[in-house]
């Protein structure tokens, strides 16, 4: 496969060069991956990711121990590695789903389809088969494959629409140009003369990098000058050529190397603060396990000792430390083997529910480790457009003293063209302006190549125009009629009121602003010949000298003393209940910072639209670029019980987070601001400042939404992450740990998801160390009675199964199932209709402020599991002590156990209606069912010799056994009255206060 250009890696440091040359660049494919193995090395991975878990290291020290003769309780048979291996490839597999999951992702990306050039034509190829420095050609409405250098497209003068939804999330199409000099060589016509060695270019640019919407570089045709490309000439992959019959390209960067690839920063990896404290837990738990072991050993050592003239016990000297761990053996059920893979297992679930809900269609789980979070969310970070609006203009009002003019502006004044009578521009604002003018008779039929424009049949010649930039803020456009030369110009309204002078009309401006609508003014001048043709001289002598100051300076001559025109008034449509979402995100007490690349009237104008500013609060606006003069604003709002809204400009936030004293005042004032808006920022600024916060409000939890690429880092910063998926899915949406279609799905993401999760998940972890409590708490009083001398008081096989049988399926069935509010669904996986909890704001600062897990919550339960295991253990023990066999001995203690489990089976499961709403005929089912497997077994077993005494019949018409269940259901009792009486649920505490460092 011939390549007709070459990559030389390094000349410097910032810099790639093009050769012309027949070296195919195979070490530069297009293909992407997000897997984090390959399948060779999945199983290996796999592997040791298990194996270097703490819990699993634990159990696998356990096995050890019961293997050593001397330390085991088992005949040296390692039983808790059965549980442990069925634990550890539920685990594997659901690691393999999940990476099956990305694979197939990866291979549909992959596997898409293009064109590139080969033996002097363009053949159809998958995406992962072109390579840096191939050709390739791009038809109307297909993504482009890598980010590419434009070389010519189907119009005479190289100009090709793009969409660029991936990158920003903007459905407005954007201009892009080809290389000048390269549009009649490379044109798809000219396709086999693509070889011919005077086609030779050289193109020295950017090495790769993750900046976006940036490239520089320059081209040179065999020995000729050395031109310029920049950024106009450059297209990312991922985005839509529009309206564009076709285009031909450079593959400059391809696969992982594109732009918008390393703007996937690297995954870090995120933990829910619910999974945090259970590390804690684990790790407080193990410790209190060492206690208890180090106190039985010691305990037997001193009673052997005590004990060693009993010849008849034929007992001998121990060693402490094979005491010791003989009973870290005994006791490996403190920390539970199934905690981990249940919680996962759940997570799993709620997220495939969550993918399968009606009601947030097309919505994903890329992190279902994170979803509890979701329900404790302090600040959330959003992007403007695309996310809070739909990024749709609808033209609204027009303010002039002389409306003829003011459209003739408005229809002259602009960037977009004409194509197969559709209009195609860059700027929404101006195609919603536009359409009006239409409607009011003044209709734009476009600009041909002698520079006339032509409105109602009319030719206006275009003498020269000034583009929109962000620094300027205007575009200004001059036309000759006549003998006389026309200017007219529209920007933002600050700026046009400096070349107008005074203005009367600035509460016009203020009342729109109020409605939320973008605003631009009008402004026109009128110059004679003779002062156009001395203006023309000195531009055309400041261009051909590049001299970019002078050519400034001349503009803003040309630009002063405006005759004012009027004031337009454009709304950007918001997205569907973005207001009330807004709303409800407020009274639930969480703040919403607002992060976008527009301008700072703009984005203040959006919050007053969306809710998130009120009549009412006092704005205040740092747009300054200097030390002095932003702290002289902050002083100037001392007060920090108003309401306040923060608006910050781009510039002003990179003077203050390079100056200490700035950024200390910036905190303070946006700690107690009710709204913050940060605009003109890069998506690096968006990444700082979710850093900035998460680093100096340590205990204030952050969720980032967005649409586009440049919000990933963002995304990736917070604690939780969000995308919006469009229709054909972004970026942002790949990156995130969530992805929802619309912003007001974050609503129910976080009210419904975030605390039905956060509430199951918490509980079910406490449950598991009660149950685990309750289950090993007889053994180790049972030491009180054999002088701790290791005796097992279960039957070993029984016991294995004790969290992957007896006491499994319905605390899990309880984590996906269980509602505070059901609706009329019942046993319906996939919902269909809202939750009550999606209109509760209150209910999530309740469990936010008050989380149902907490160190003491858990010691309690732990402690409560304790003390019913004990209660479990003298009531079975000792109601039995004295009842004999038919050959008149005692109960053998083997028959205790027996006794003990069963009780403790039966505990365990009903506890579970202890905390839950909802008790569906199925979960009621699986719960009668686990503890009847148990006696089903001990029938099953009956006529196998377990042990001299044991006899299952017998316990049918034993009066202990009701005894014991009337226990039960006392402790049972005990439990539901603490639950829904006093509040045991959600333990009742002054709620965490968020402090700034």
């Amino acid at each position: 496969m011939n390549n007709y250009f070459q990559i030389n890696e390094q000349i410097s440091q910032t810099e790639k060069i093009i050769l012309p040359d027949d070296t195919p660049m195979k070490n530069k494919p297009n293909t992407i991956t997000t897997m984090k193995t390959s399948w060779f090395t999945f199983l290996p991975y796999a592997f040791i990711k298990q194996i270097t878990q703490p819990a699993n290291i634990y159990f696998i020290v356990i096995g050890i121990l019961q293997i050593i003769p001397a330390t085991s309780y088992t005949n040296g048979v390692p039983t808790i590695y059965g549980p442990l291996a069925m634990m550890m490839s539920i685990s594997i597999l659901k690691d393999a789903i999940e990476e099956y999951s990305r694979y197939k992702s990866d291979q549909e990306e992959n596997n898409r389809k293009s064109h590139k050039y080969y033996e002097n034509q363009f053949i159809e190829c998958n995406w992962k088969d072109i390579y840096q420095a191939d050709i390739i050609l791009v038809m109307e409405n297909e993504s482009i494959p890598c980010d590419i250098l434009i070389l010519s497209s189907n119009y005479q003068g190289g100009i090709a629409y793009v969409e660029t939804k991936q990158i920003d999330g903007e459905t407005n199409l954007k201009q892009k140009y080809s290389i000048y000099d390269l549009q009649q060589r490379y044109h798809i016509d000219n396709a086999i003369n693509f070889k011919e060695k005077n086609n030779n270019v050289k193109f020295v640019y950017d090495q790769k990098n993750p900046i976006l919407y940036k490239l520089s570089g320059t081209y040179q045709i065999s020995n000729s000058q050395v031109d310029s490309l920049n950024y106009g000439n450059f297209i990312e992959r991922g985005c839509i050529l529009k309206n564009t019959e076709w285009i031909i390209g450079l593959c400059i960067y391809s696969g992982m190397n594109c732009k918008i690839m390393l703007n996937c920063s690297q995954e870090r990896t995120k933990r829910s603060r619910l999974e945090q404290y259970m590390r804690i837990c684990i790790i407080s738990i193990s410790i209190s396990l060492a206690l208890f072991c180090l106190m039985s050993s010691i305990y037997e050592f001193i009673w052997t000792n005590n004990h060693l003239n009993y010849s008849y016990l034929g007992l001998t000297k121990d060693n402490v430390f094979i005491d010791l761990g003989l009973w870290f053996s005994l006791l490996s059920y403190f920390i539970p083997i199934s905690l981990v893979v249940n919680v996962e297992l759940v997570k799993f679930g709620q997220a495939k529910m969550l993918e399968s809900d009606k009601v947030m269609p097309n919505s994903k789980s890329h992190q279902s480790n994170l979803i509890e979070q979701l329900g404790e969310i302090n600040i959330v970070f959003t992007d403007k457009t695309g996310t809070l609006t739909k990024n749709s203009m609808q033209f609204r009002e027009l303010f002039a003293q002389n409306e003829k003019e003011a459209l003739l502006c408005l229809s002259l004044c602009h960037s977009v063209v004409k194509s197969k009578n559709k209009l195609i521009g860059s700027s929404p604002d101006e195609l919603a302006i536009l359409e009006y003018c239409e409607q009011k008779g003044y209709l734009f039929q476009g600009i041909d190549n002698n520079n006339h424009l032509t409105i109602n049949k009319t030719l206006f010649h275009r003498v020269m125009n000034f583009d929109f930039s962000s620094d300027k803020k205007r575009m200004t456009i001059v036309v000759k009629t006549g003998n006389e030369y026309v200017l007219f110009c529209k920007g933002a309204d600050e700026v046009l009121l400096e070349l107008i002078g005074e203005c009367q009309h600035q509460q016009i401006i203020h009342q729109f602003a109020i409605q939320g609508y973008r605003t631009l003014m009008l402004g026109r001048k009128t110059f004679s010949q003779s002062e156009m043709e001395i203006y023309l001289t000195e531009y055309k002598k400041a261009q051909e000298d590049k001299d970019e100051e002078m050519i400034n300076k001349l503009q803003k001559k040309l630009e002063y003393n405006l005759e004012f025109l009027g004031i337009t008034a454009v709304e950007d449509l918001l997205a569907d209940d973005v207001g009330q979402t807004i709303q409800d995100l407020k009274t639930a007490d969480i703040k919403v910072w607002v992060l976008t690349g527009d301008k700072v009237e703009t984005a203040i104008s959006i919050g007053y639209s969306c809710n998130l500013i009120d009549s009412k609060d006092m704005l205040q606006v740092v747009t300054q670029i200097t030390v002095g003069s932003i702290e002289e604003v902050f002083l100037q709002y001392c007060n920090e019980s108003a309401n306040i809204a923060l608006i910050i400009s781009g510039q002003a936030l990179t003077v203050m987070l390079d100056n200490p004293q700035l950024k200390s005042m910036l905190l303070k004032r946006a700690f107690y601001a009710k709204v913050v808006i940060v605009a003109r920022v890069s998506p690096k600024q968006k990444q700082q400042v979710v850093t900035l916060v998460k680093e100096n409000l340590p205990k204030a939890y952050t969720l980032a939404i967005g649409d586009g690429a440049n919000d990933v880092s963002m995304i990736n910063e917070a604690h939780v992450g969000v995308g919006i998926q469009g229709v054909e899915g972004t970026q942002a949406a790949r990156a995130a740990d969530f992805a929802i279609s619309e912003f007001k799905h974050l609503k129910r993401l976080m009210f419904y998801y975030g605390v039905e999760c956060s509430r199951r998940n918490a509980l079910t972890i406490l449950y598991i160390f009660f149950k685990n409590q309750v289950f090993i708490t007889p053994y180790f009083w049972f030491g009180f009675l054999n002088g701790f001398s290791g005796q097992y008081l279960y039957d070993q096989w029984l016991s294995s199964l004790f969290n992957t049988v007896f006491a499994a399926l319905p605390q899990v069935l309880y984590a996906l199932f269980d509602e505070m509010h059901p609706s009329s669904e019942y046993l319906q996986w996939s919902k269909t209709s809202h939750n009550l909890l999606e209109e509760k704001p209150d209910v999530y600062v309740q469990f936010r402020q008050q989380p149902i897990f907490t160190i003491i919550k858990f010691w309690l339960w732990v402690f409560n599991g304790m003390v019913q295991g004990l209660i479990i253990f003298l009531v079975c023990t000792f109601s039995t002590e004295n009842q004999n066999m038919d050959n008149g001995m005692t109960m053998e203690f083997f028959e205790d156990g027996v006794f003990i489990y069963g009780i403790v089976i039966i505990l365990v499961n009903l506890k579970i209606f202890t905390f839950t709403y909802t008790n569906y005929n199925f979960t009621i089912f699986f719960i009668v069912l686990s503890i009847l497997v148990y006696w089903l077994i001990l029938i099953m077993v009956n006529d196998h010799e377990l042990s001299p005494s044991f006899n299952f019949y017998r316990y049918l018409v034993s009066p202990q056994l009701y005894l014991a269940l009337a226990l039960t259901c006392m402790l049972f009792l005990f439990d539901l009255a603490i639950e829904r009486f006093y509040d045991f649920q959600i333990y009742i505490r002054k709620p965490e206060s968020i402090e700034l460092v």
